[in-house]
């Protein structure tokens, strides 16, 4: 009884698997032409997309200013920075966001966001001269943002888009 289940447990498993193993079978086939042929239109195809850089694709709507603003305090935020904005050349696929929310009390809070970076934030104030003000920095600093991009993507060798 010790023999069998020795056999079953240490040399059964060594005797299989002497039988099971064999060589290779696909070691010494040659590559059929076909697949060859297919692997080096593959590489050719490649090699051509890389010489051709295609121009970047370009959204159909593009700079645009969405306002999002609640009260006159932002709609006036809005007016301001809308007429004092100068679309920057060579600069695609952007747009800009005025959005006003509410916060405590009475105030609001603007927000300009580029795309989805938010670029400018502060309490709105109520004054007009606050307003034209605040318009005027937020505007400069996306102005700033847009140009610090250009720059990176000059550096980056690549089409200027956010």
């Amino acid at each position: 009884m010790r023999v069998i289940i020795l056999y079953v447990i240490i040399l059964a498993p060594i005797h299989c698997w002497s039988q099971t193993t064999q060589s290779d079978s696909l070691k010494n086939k040659e590559v059929p032409q076909a697949v060859k042929n297919l692997l080096n239109q593959y590489k050719e195809q490649t090699e051509k997309a890389k010489k051709e850089r295609l121009p970047p694709v370009r959204m159909e709507i593009d700079g645009i200013i969405m306002d999002e603003t609640m009260s006159k305090a932002g709609r006036d935020f809005y007016e301001i920075f809308f007429s004092q904005w100068v679309r920057p050349k060579g600069f695609y696929n952007y747009y800009i966001k005025i959005k006003e929310r509410p916060f405590r009390f009475n105030n609001t809070m603007i927000e300009v966001y580029l795309n989805e970076t938010l670029l400018y934030q502060s309490m709105l104030q109520r004054r007009y001269d606050d307003i034209e003000q605040m318009a005027k920095e937020s505007n400069r600093r996306t102005l700033n943002f847009i140009n610090q991009e250009k720059n990176n993507q000059r550096a980056l060798n690549t089409p200027y888009s956010y």
